[in-house]
């Protein structure tokens, strides 16, 4: 193509100049990704995520087995501590029963004290009363005779 304006000094410098110009704009187009550049990542990043869409549903599935897991233990863990509940329940109910039978038998026991000094009581009283009657009859014998001999003395 030179050839064509070698005759014409002042076209082949344009020329040039449009050559070298082409040649500059061409130049950073190199760095641009061509169709089948995009293809070859594309398909790479369809790997990758293919790949961590993998691996998530497998760790997905770990943690679901640990979830149900752990809600079998928590479970287990409920069962026992209902059991346990029960069985202090009825332990409990048991020493209640048994306090409730040490109550009763305390408050037999003191009912029977109770009436036995009652009695006891009553019967003392009952001997205090002879007693007095005794003492009264005593000393009203003594006061008539100390009246009639008074009165004897007086005559």
């Amino acid at each position: 193509m030179y050839e064509a304006f070698k005759d014409d000094e002042r076209k082949a410098k344009v020329l040039s100049e449009v050559i070298d110009e082409l040649e500059s704009r061409i130049a950073p187009l190199r760095d641009v990704a061509t169709k089948g550049d995009l293809e070859v990542i594309k398909l790479a990043l369809q790997k990758e995520i293919e790949e961590t869409r993998l691996s998530l549903q497998k760790e997905i599935e770990e943690v679901r087995k640990e979830i149900e897991q752990v809600r079998g233990e928590v479970e287990q863990m409920r069962l026992s501590l209902q059991k346990q509940i029960e069985e202090v329940k009825l332990s409990l109910h048991k020493e209640i029963e048994q306090v409730r039978g040490e109550v009763e038998q305390v408050r037999l026991s003191l009912q029977k004290e109770i009436e036995q000094v009652r009695l006891s009581l009553e019967k003392r009283i009952e001997e205090v009363k002879a007693s007095v009657v005794k003492w009264v009859v005593g000393l009203l014998v003594v006061q008539t005779g100390v009246i009639v001999s008074v009165i004897a003395l007086v005559r």
